[in-house]
C-alpha cells in the first residue's frame, strides 16, 4: 500500500464520520433526492474504504466534497463534540436502564444457598413493582405488589446503604410463626417435602450437613436447605406482619440474618424482584464460572 493511498483512506474515514454527520443532523434541510444522494456517497465511501478501490475512493470523495460545498457550505462538524454527546448519551441511557429497569446485584453471603450462591451476579427487575425515585425510597409507579415466594433485593432497614436479598415470606397481616424449625402462615403449617441429603455448595457455617427441602408458598416451590441436626427448640414468634412491611427469609433457613433477626422489610425500601443469574462467579474455585448457572432464571 502506498503513502498516498493510505494517506486518502485516512482521509475517506474522516470524511465518512463527518457525511455521516451531517446525514443524521442536517438531512431536514435537503430534498428527497438530495437525501438520497449523500446516502449514496457514504454508502460508496464505504464500498471503497472495503474495496481498497483508490481511483474509486479518490473519486467518490471528490463527490463528497462537492455535495458538501453545494449543500453544506459554511457549517463546522466538531467531530469531537459529536463523539462526546454520543457518549454521554450512552451514558445517560445506561443509568437510566439502571435506575428504572434493571440493575445489576452480587450475592455476597450464603442466606439464600441453594437458590443463589456466593458470588453470582444477577438482574434485578425494578420495573415491576414500579418505577423509584433515583437516590430515594419513594414510588412514582406501583405497578404490583410482591408475593409470597418471591425474592426481592431491597435496602436494609438498619443501614439504607446496603442491599440485601431475601425470599418474601409474609404478606401484611400476616402470622409468621416457626415452631421445631417449621414454618407456619397464619396458622397453618407451609408444606415442605425432604428431597435428599444436600451436596451442593455451602458457606462454610456452622452446619457440617445439611439437609434438601422442596418448601410450596402459595403457588411457588423452591428449595431450601436445613441443617442436619434437630430442631426442637427452633421456635419464633408468632408475629403479625404490620402494613406496608414485608417477612423475609433466607433460603439457608439456619444460617441467615433475616425478618427474624433484624425485623420487618419496609415495602419503600424494596428496589427489585431478583430476575436472572447473568454471571454466576465461584469465589472457592479462583472466581471462574460456574457455567451450569449462567442466565439461569431465579425462581
Amino acid at each position: 500500500m502506498t503513502e498516498d493511498f493510505k494517506q486518502l483512506k485516512r482521509q475517506a474515514k474522516s470524511d465518512l464520520e463527518e457525511a455521516q454527520i451531517l446525514y443524521r443532523k442536517k438531512k431536514r434541510r435537503l430534498g428527497t433526492g438530495e437525501r438520497e444522494e449523500l446516502k449514496g456517497i457514504i454508502h460508496e465511501m464505504e464500498q471503497g474504504l472495503k474495496a481498497k478501490d483508490e481511483p474509486g475512493l479518490a473519486k467518490v470523495l471528490k463527490g463528497y466534497q462537492d455535495f458538501k460545498g453545494a449543500h453544506f457550505s459554511g457549517i463546522q462538524i466538531n467531530k469531537t463534540w459529536e463523539t462526546i454527546k454520543e457518549l454521554l448519551w450512552i451514558v445517560l441511557i445506561v443509568l437510566l436502564i439502571r435506575w428504572l429497569a434493571i440493575e445489576p446485584f452480587r450475592i455476597p453471603s450464603g442466606s439464600m444457598i441453594p437458590t443463589l450462591l456466593v458470588g453470582d451476579q444477577l438482574m434485578v427487575n425494578k420495573f415491576i413493582y414500579g418505577w423509584q425515585i433515583p437516590f430515594t425510597t419513594r414510588h412514582l409507579t406501583n405497578f404490583k405488589k410482591p408475593e409470597r415466594g418471591e425474592i426481592i433485593v431491597f435496602k436494609f432497614p438498619d443501614n439504607p446503604r446496603e442491599d440485601y436479598v431475601k425470599r418474601v415470606v409474609g404478606l401484611p397481616g400476616d402470622q409468621v410463626m416457626m415452631r421445631d424449625g417449621i414454618l407456619f402462615i397464619n396458622g397453618r403449617e407451609v408444606p415442605r417435602q425432604y428431597v435428599a441429603a444436600y451436596a451442593g455448595p455451602d458457606d462454610g457455617g456452622f452446619c457440617a450437613e445439611y439437609d434438601l427441602y422442596l418448601e410450596k408458598l402459595d403457588s411457588r416451590e423452591h428449595q431450601l436447605i436445613l441443617c442436619h441436626r434437630s430442631h426442637l427448640g427452633d421456635d419464633y414468634g408468632p408475629v403479625d406482619v404490620p402494613e406496608g412491611y414485608l417477612f423475609g427469609m433466607g433460603d439457608n433457613r439456619d444460617n441467615s440474618a433475616d425478618s427474624r433477626t433484624w425485623g420487618f422489610i419496609p415495602q419503600d425500601n424494596i428496589k427489585g424482584r431478583a430476575w436472572f443469574i447473568h454471571l454466576p462467579l465461584n469465589p472457592a474455585n479462583h472466581y471462574l464460572p460456574r457455567w451450569n448457572r449462567f442466565f439461569k432464571m431465579i425462581r
